[in-house]
């Protein structure tokens, strides 16, 4: 019985570090195809690493976030105003998605500038912080 215990707990905890591992992995992913998006279609306007340009505004200001919901929207439909053009015809929901991981990443200031398989340990991929991100 003890045996049998100590063998499902021990199951049960390589589980929920693989289950951790494997977000990891898939945080990173986003991040990462994130900022390859950004690097086709938005550092023109929105500077290399999301701090802003003369055309458009830095959106690595933690005050200034949005959710994942009006992002989608701002960045499919483009903006108000006009400034920002609608990317809904070049940009599914899973790209603005990814976009929004690598912004949030920078906002939240977790990803330092560059490229995130460089600005890791020893000059490897960028680890996720644990618990990020919080807006899941």
């Amino acid at each position: 019985m003890w045996r049998t215990l100590m063998l499902a707990v021990v199951t049960c905890s390589l589980f929920a570090q693989s289950a951790a591992a494997q977000d990891s992995a898939e945080v990173y992913k986003n991040v990462y195809n994130g900022w390859k998006w950004w690097h086709v279609y938005c550092y023109r306007c929105h500077g290399m690493n999301a701090v802003g340009g003369t055309l458009a505004p830095n959106l690595s200001d933690p005050n200034e976030k949005l959710t994942l919901k009006d992002f989608l929207s701002r960045v499919r439909n483009g903006s108000a105003d006009g400034a920002m053009q609608p990317w809904d015809k070049l940009l599914d929901n899973k790209q603005i998605t990814q976009l929004y991981y690598y912004v949030m990443a920078r906002a939240d200031k977790v990803l330092p500038p560059g490229r995130p398989d460089e600005i890791g340990p020893k000059g490897g991929p960028w680890i996720p912080p644990k618990g990020w991100p919080k807006f899941k």
